[in-house]
């Protein structure tokens, strides 16, 4: 909290209210608390000015928003100077604002840490200390987050923060029943399970409470309202931990029973929501319409008897992690229950020890289960996991994954989680997955990125430079944040200069190819994964990676069949390593290597001449005939001006 003077206090789990030191602020109006509040929600990341003035009017501003925006925030950068804050508090960064926290505090951080602390404590045993913490962290709620707020963005953001308290809360609850206060919770727990009669692990700690109390016919009875609320109102039959804490009532079996962990043996694992989620890209531009297709696959509609599957596919470099994590971080008001993301790219390779099994293990500890109770095999581990989720609103995050197999048993047996999948093809039937197909960015988003990458001065600077860079990173976003960062770190440039390097096909990838954005491990990765007969044709037909090419040509190159190479072809059409660009004049498909991977595969095939493909005798066994090939091929494409 903030002590000393010139620090700023933000509270908003109740009426908004700020303060530096000890002064409280006096803030004007509910336009000058939104706008406040959606820099303190962004968590020291940058928001744009239009997201601001989006946000502001709930996705309807005036013509006038970006001036108001900046009226706005003149406004509360004086109340803060007025005050004596000991540093700019809200800072201009291109292309808008940000609202600097390292040195100021939070309630809802401070909630955020004592919660999970407390939950820490709670899976190491220590119950009395786990108590004190969630105890904390709940006194700092005040009324409703944001108070008289009406915003959309914060209507959502309040609603995650109600179901953060109350996870809490039901926590709080379990930890004081294991140290014994069950007389003194009763009436505490009753008006809980008054006002939120769906909850299920209130009503369990009620009934618990009760028995323990010796009101064992008021224990069976609470079960028995909360039952046929939830056949009346849900259809539904109560939960199993519900049902669980009923029998042990009626069989006389519901007294506290301390593990060897010291926990209570019979309270239903409970552990804070998982939070896996990787932190949102600082940049991240355009690709509304693929976040509004997974708006529609992943929509609120629960009546699905699986969980719905969005797959999201495309070639490498396309964006397609950062675009589900975008996603899953805007649609977080959607998952009180948490997310579970992996990074599937840790489990293949030449690492048997991370298995499916390991990763269900993983979700499983994420979920409470204590590390001693964990199952052995996987499909124990897998039957737990769907045991878990079931009933939950989860989001389910599989990254890089590679087959369908990988991820089977990763999935939820019900269908309110919702689960996205990553990868360079689609792995499942369009029956049981939606796909959302990513290419380059449109042009004005490109341009956009590259600005918010490089500085937006030296790129409006050279509109028609910048279109061509943007064309020599073939709108691909890896590519754009290298080319981005180039620039970046090199002021005395300007985008010509840039331009003019690129324009040398030998050095476009070596300039794209230099720290955390590199196109060329980014191909590289994805080229690791592939299988080995698909790799060596990759690299083979890297030999003709300038232009388009027919079957025919691709098998004198491959040394393999007309049907053969056809399949091998459309198998990297499949993985979008290749493209299908039309038919030559006799009618035979037309296929050629995309963008900047026509570049990755001629490097590739010069780097491995003699890569061995299905019959293994690419540089042995027919080069008459690739020759041959290569001016068949030479003559085609005089013939069609490719």
């Amino acid at each position: 909290m903030a002590q000393n003077t010139g620090e700023c206090a933000f509270r908003l789990l109740g009426p908004i209210e700020v303060s530096v030191g000890d002064r409280v602020l006096e803030l004007r109006g509910l336009r000058q608390r939104a706008l406040l509040t959606r820099l303190l929600l962004a968590q020291g990341r940058v928001v744009s000015v239009d997201a601001l003035a989006h946000d502001v009017w709930s996705g309807n501003p005036p013509r006038s928003a970006r001036t108001q925006v900046s009226i706005c925030v003149a406004a509360l950068r004086r109340l803060f100077r007025d005050a004596g804050a000991s540093c700019d508090v809200i800072t201009t960064v291109t292309p808008g604002y940000r609202l600097e926290l390292t040195s100021h505090w939070t309630d809802i951080a401070e909630f955020s840490a004592r919660t999970e602390k407390g939950y820490d404590l709670a899976r190491r045993g220590l119950t009395e200390q786990a108590a004190e913490q969630l105890h904390r962290a709940l006194a700092l709620w005040r009324g409703r987050a944001f108070g008289d707020l009406t915003s959309h963005f914060t209507e959502l953001e309040a609603a995650h923060l109600s179901q953060q308290r109350m996870l809490a809360t039901e926590q709080l609850m379990m930890l004081r029943l294991e140290l014994g206060e069950h007389r003194s919770l009763v009436g505490e727990l009753t008006a809980l399970v008054g006002a939120n009669p769906l909850r299920e692990q209130l009503r369990a700690c009620l009934m618990l409470a009760l028995h323990r109390s010796g009101q064992r016919a008021e224990a069976l009875r609470t079960f028995r309202e909360g039952r046929a609320l939830t056949v009346d109102e849900l259809g539904l039959e109560p939960g199993a931990d519900l049902r669980a804490v009923h029998e042990q009532i009626l069989h006389d079996e519901a007294e506290p029973s301390a593990s060897a962990d010291g926990h209570c043996a019979n309270a239903p694992w409970q552990a804070a929501p998982p939070a896996q989620l990787p932190s949102d890209s600082a940049v991240f531009c355009g690709r509304r319409e693929e976040l509004r297709r997974l708006d529609q696959v992943l929509g609120t509609d629960t009546s699905a008897r699986t969980a719905p599957v969005a797959c999201v596919v495309g070639p490498p470099g396309t964006g397609k992690s950062a675009v589900v994590v975008h996603w899953g971080h805007r649609a977080a008001a959607r998952f009180p229950d948490g997310c579970l993301y992996v990074d599937l790219r840790e489990t293949t390779g030449d690492d048997p020890g991370r298995t499916a099994q390991d990763v269900l293990r993983r979700f499983l500890r994420a979920l409470g289960v204590p590390p001693a109770s964990l199952p052995d095999g996987l499909e124990e581990c897998a039957a737990l996991y769907r045991s878990l989720i079931a009933g939950r609103r989860l989001l389910i995050v599989l990254d890089h994954a590679r087959c369908y197999d990988q991820i089977r048993p990763l999935l939820p047996g019900d269908g309110l989680c919702r689960v996205v999948v990553t990868g360079c093809e689609l792995l499942m039937d369009k029956g049981t997955a939606e796909v959302v197909l990513l290419g380059g960015l449109a042009q004005g988003e490109a341009v956009r990125l590259l600005a918010e990458t490089a500085g937006a001065d030296r790129i409006a600077a050279d509109p028609i430079g910048a279109a061509t860079l943007v064309g020599l990173c073939a709108r691909l976003p890896v590519a754009l944040r290298a080319a981005g960062a180039r620039l970046a770190r090199k002021p005395h440039w300007t985008v010509a200069d840039l331009v003019g390097r690129m324009s040398d096909r030998s050095r476009r990838l070596d300039l794209l190819s230099q720290g955390e954005n590199s196109v060329r491990a980014c191909f590289d990765r994805a080229l690791h994964t592939l299988p080995f007969e698909v790799a060596g044709h990759y690299r083979a037909l890297g030999r003709l990676s300038a232009s388009a090419f027919n079957t025919g040509i691709a098998a004198d190159v491959l040394g393999l069949g007309g049907g053969e190479a056809e399949d091998a072809l459309e198998r990297l059409v499949d993985l979008h390593l290749l493209e299908v660009v039309g038919r030559d004049p006799r009618g035979a498909l037309r296929y050629r290597f995309p963008g900047l991977l026509a570049l990755h595969a001629a490097e590739a095939y010069a780097a491995r001449p003699d890569a061995p493909t299905r019959r293994g005798e690419l540089a042995l066994a027919a080069p008459q005939r690739r020759h041959s090939a290569i001016q068949r091929h030479g003559a085609d494409r005089d013939a069609t001006g490719s």
